[in-house]
């Protein structure tokens, strides 16, 4: 029970979803808008035991024989995956009430998605990854087809439940592969293996790279991306803010638990694979994007470069590539978020998610073409936003293991892409608004844009974050 209890956050989000949907079965009749403040609150409350426990947690923690691992590395990301879940249960409070029928199980899988997520981060052992993997993925399948009145959401689930289980299939192939080399599918037992080499054996290099191709497709990384914009578009906007952040952060947790720990010690094996992973999602996401005419569909493809942006830190397997890493996806859960809600709030007005949709904006609603534009120059990595030093920071560690040439390719790729994010602004500041009306913004959904903006904004002076994301982030089983 003692060994139980260690796993507080965990128990807490689940907690929190039981609550939640317990909740509204037993409220009388009436509004269920409060169940959207109420999910925020219970969210509030374990990140507080969070952070609590990120303060504790000096030193790393092995629970049943390494199956878990408690340390800051996961509690940095526990902290991210609430976050998104509080953030988007406050701003999707108006929406969820009027677009969803059974409104606390609404929130109840985010909380259950956001338990799958923590599993992952703390996982040390390919099972556990695993069994972490299919409690988020299994609540994001619901959570995509939850707008039931839009054939487009159940056709997003159906999509991302097929291919979602293939890429499960294709992780559990990878893992028996490297069970039956190995002899193990613990961590730390894999990387005492592994350490002597710089080489990995052919059937750890088949099972590793399986693993990794399964991992790609949660953060949708090029060529493993295929599914993410059709899911995109058709999922609740909510559900896609949520996915497209808080999801691609787990992913991510769990390739630098599995890269950064057991397999350090080949890192001259995999850098060339993260490498071309990144180089392709920062190629294939920026251009395809270009001709998009849905603003869903672009930030989809948006997501897929970002993701490159991401695995350079990654690939420079050090430990300023981890905190560059975890301070570029801090910055995304709320940027991206943002630009989200936002969508959010037009799509309702104009019944379409159309880059048309938002000609005029800055006339119709001032303050939320304000808003938009702050995410989209912070996506474009402008600086001062926090967009550019989540950027610059992840170039610079693969600055520093030498990796110039694709250091170069993220700087054009960058640049390619203020393309298509200043056609949105052009759209907003520039084109006539004719007489589409102004756009109306409830107090939760103003709330939620309002704090993602001031977090964009606030983070121009990054330093405070990275001085608390790198406080032992790389003491981290495996990776010493």
């Amino acid at each position: 029970m003692e060994t139980l209890l260690q796993l507080r956050c965990e128990l807490l989000a689940l907690g929190a979803a039981l609550l939640v949907m317990l909740a509204d079965l037993v409220q009388p009749r009436g509004s269920r808008r409060w169940l959207g403040w109420f999910s925020g609150l219970l969210a509030a409350a374990v990140l507080a035991v969070v952070v609590d426990s990120w303060t504790k947690q000096v030193q790393p923690a092995r629970l049943w024989e390494g199956a878990v691992t408690l340390d800051r590395l996961g509690f940095f990301f526990k902290g991210i995956f609430i976050l998104g879940v509080a953030v988007v249960s406050v701003a999707s409070t108006d929406f969820a009430a009027r677009r969803f029928r059974f409104v606390g199980e609404y929130y109840g899988l985010l909380f259950l998605s956001a338990t799958g997520m923590m599993l992952m981060v703390s996982a040390g052992d390919l099972l556990s990854l695993y069994l972490g993997i299919e409690l988020t993925t299994l609540s994001l399948y619901a959570l995509a087809a939850y707008g039931k009145l839009s054939p487009r959401s159940g056709e997003a689930g159906l999509k991302y439940i097929v291919l979602g289980a293939t890429a499960s299939a294709v992780f559990l192939f990878g893992a028996s592969l490297v069970y039956g080399v190995a002899g193990t599918t613990r961590f730390a037992e894999i990387g005492r293996q592994i350490l002597p080499w710089t080489a990995l054996t052919p059937g750890l290099a088949a099972g590793g790279l399986l693993v990794l191709a399964a991992l790609a497709f949660k953060i949708a990384a090029a060529p493993f991306h295929m599914w993410a914009p059709d899911v995109y578009q058709g999922a609740p906007t909510p559900v896609t803010a949520f996915l497209s952040t808080a999801s691609k952060a787990a992913g991510f947790a769990a390739i630098i638990r599995i890269l950064l720990g057991p397999m350090l010690g080949a890192a001259e094996s995999w850098i060339t694979v993260v490498i071309v992973l990144s180089s392709v999602s920062m190629v294939v996401g920026n251009l395809i994007a270009i001709s998009q005419k849905d603003i869903k569909r672009m930030l989809a493809y948006s997501g897929i470069a970002q993701a490159g942006y991401a695995l350079a830190g990654v690939a420079s397997s050090s430990e300023m590539g981890i905190v560059a890493t975890g301070f570029f996806l801090f910055q995304y859960l709320f940027t991206n978020i943002g630009a989200f809600l936002v969508v959010t709030a037009v799509g309702s007005s104009a019944g379409n998610d159309e880059i048309a949709s938002y000609n005029g904006l800055c006339r119709r609603s001032p303050l939320l073409a304000l808003a938009m534009l702050v995410f989209l120059l912070s996506l474009g990595g402008i600086p001062p936003l926090a967009g550019f030093w989540g950027k610059l920071y992840v170039f610079w560690a693969a600055a520093e293991r030498g990796l110039y040439g694709l250091v170069f390719l993220g700087v054009l790729a960058s640049v390619l892409s203020l393309y298509y994010y200043l056609m949105v602004a052009r759209a907003m500041y520039i084109e006539p608004a004719g007489r589409r009306p102004g756009v109306k913004v409830g107090f939760a959904l103003a709330l939620g844009i309002a704090v993602c903006a001031l977090v964009v904004v606030g983070l121009a002076y990054p330093t405070p974050l990275l001085h608390f994301a790198s406080g032992g982030m790389w003491a981290m089983s495996g990776a010493r």
